[in-house]
């Protein structure tokens, strides 16, 4: 009991220090949680999915990838596992940046099934209203949406891919707000999408989402949009034309609590 509650403060704290960039101190901190956690599997596979957001902020995808494996290898054999999607898209993300685009797909479609599943009580046709979906959650389910847009515009099934990305945008917009952070990115990404997939196939058919945009921005009246926190800026993922600081902007968070999971792929280039 007494390695599983440090395996966990070793978490809390080296995903403290990730956000502030305190490489060593994260290493140092996950290295002994993984040794606190060789008897806890759950504790043992958020250890492996914060490693693995240690290593893709180094830049060294193929170790992160190693991680997430190992990961989903402990939680496929556990009972119960809170936010079994979260490292399906952390390794959907990963697959994504090294250009193993089809595996990246099947990764964010095995994802949106587990948070379908996840969140039917709340947003399925059995949902009796009495609970409302968790923001968090939510903005998860929109992002799985958007990953699963991008990897199908690498493979270039651009009908699939816009269809994706507007389903991102309607779940976002109807549970999060018209202003929320992680709707005003997802929708900026969707017409970026357009753009680009117009360019690329002319014949492609595309619904009127700037209009829509327009009217959801319009009706925030004064409202004052939220900033996304750090957390939720490792999951979203930018259009091909956005710059590195605009890469994370926008994204939201897998957990409040102490893991801070990364769940976004990075959309194509234009050319």
């Amino acid at each position: 009991r007494a390695c599983k509650v440090v395996g966990e403060m070793c978490n809390l704290l080296a995903m403290t220090y990730l956000q502030q960039e305190d490489f060593a101190m994260v290493l140092e901190l996950l290295k002994k949680a993984e040794i606190l956690t060789e008897r806890d599997n759950a504790g043992r596979a958020v250890t492996f999915n914060n490693l693995a957001c240690y290593y893709r902020r180094q830049g060294k995808l193929h170790a992160a990838l190693q991680y997430l494996q190992k990961a989903l290898k402990i939680e496929n054999k556990l009972d119960q596992v809170d936010n079994p999607a979260d490292t399906y898209l952390n390794t959907c993300a990963v697959l994504s940046q090294l250009g193993r685009h089809q595996s990246a797909l099947e990764h964010a479609q095995q994802a949106l099934i587990l948070l379908q599943e996840e969140l039917s009580r709340v947003l399925g046709p059995m949902a009796d209203g009495n609970e409302a979906p968790k923001a968090d959650r939510i903005a998860v389910l929109a992002i799985a949406y958007h990953n699963v847009g991008v990897e199908y515009e690498f493979l270039k099934k651009f009908d699939q891919s816009l269809q994706s990305y507007r389903k991102g945008v309607e779940v976002s917009e109807r549970f999060l707000g018209p202003d929320h952070a992680i709707t005003v990115t997802l929708r900026n990404s969707c017409i970026a999408a357009r753009r680009a997939i117009m360019v690329r196939d002319p014949q492609a058919r595309l619904q009127n989402l700037e209009s829509k945009g327009r009217k959801g921005r319009g009706g925030g009246g004064g409202t004052r949009r939220a900033k996304p926190t750090e957390g939720q800026e490792a999951l979203m993922s930018p259009r091909p034309d956005a710059g590195a600081a605009e890469q994370v902007e926008g994204a939201t968070k897998a957990e409040q609590g102490w893991v801070t999971r990364a769940v976004a792929s990075p959309a194509p280039n234009q050319n």
